[in-house]
């Protein structure tokens, strides 16, 4: 079993890691040298977050409920056909 990212979450993904590094790298530049860890991840978190609502992640879509085919009957959820 492998498992795969989309493309537009990857990149996602990678934009956030870039951000994380870019404000580690630059915490180590302080008098104290010393590279605040918490505040990087806390940023890389932010912009993952950010990026994911507005690009959506290029996950699957939420399943969709069928209408019931009777009444009383309980509504079954569908789901997309997935690939091999």
């Amino acid at each position: 079993m492998t498992v795969q990212i989309a493309p537009v979450g990857g990149v996602i993904l990678m934009v956030a890691l870039a951000v994380g590094y870019f404000i580690y790298k630059h915490e180590r530049q302080t008098p104290t040298g010393k590279g605040d860890v918490v505040a990087a991840v806390g940023c890389a978190t932010a912009v993952l977050t950010a990026l994911v609502l507005v690009f959506g992640g290029g996950g699957n879509p939420a399943p969709q409920i069928q209408a019931p085919a009777r009444e009383g009957a309980a509504p079954v959820p569908t789901f997309p056909a997935s690939g091999p």
